[in-house]
């Protein structure tokens, strides 16, 4: 299927994130789905920064988005040249559901239809049909 929009951001740090956000959901025209985009992409774009890019402002954060006519597709890669091993949980208890570190892949799992990791990059899906 041809995508209808296919775009990509560059992020440096995470002050420029909600703009970034917002920016997305205007090219894809989803405002419907606006706050699962915002949580899936906060959570992505903090972990990408904080654990692929070490917390480092100089190294860059590529969003790729594209839509195509029934699925938000994001790819989230970040500077780590490291193959690391990431498990996404299927479940969080009640305890450390407030944590302020453990959940995000969690919480992303639970908005979209498809997370997978390949290389630097993590990759999510979402239907919106």
């Amino acid at each position: 299927m041809m995508n209808l929009i296919n775009k990509k951001q560059t992020l440096y740090g995470l002050d420029e994130y909600d703009k970034v956000i917002d920016t997305v959901v205007s090219d894809l025209k989803a405002e419907k789905y606006y706050f699962d985009i915002k949580l899936i992409l906060t959570e992505a774009l903090t972990n990408a920064f904080e654990h692929g890019n070490d917390g480092d402002k100089n190294k860059p954060i590529d969003l790729v988005y594209n839509f195509d006519g029934k699925y938000l597709n994001f790819k989230v890669i970040s500077s780590n040249t490291k193959p690391e091993s990431i498990s996404i949980p299927k479940s969080i208890d009640e305890d450390s559901l407030l944590d302020e570190h453990g959940r995000g892949l969690f919480l992303i799992q639970s908005m979209a239809d498809k997370v997978e990791f390949k290389d630097n990059s993590l990759i999510i899906t979402k239907c919106i049909l």
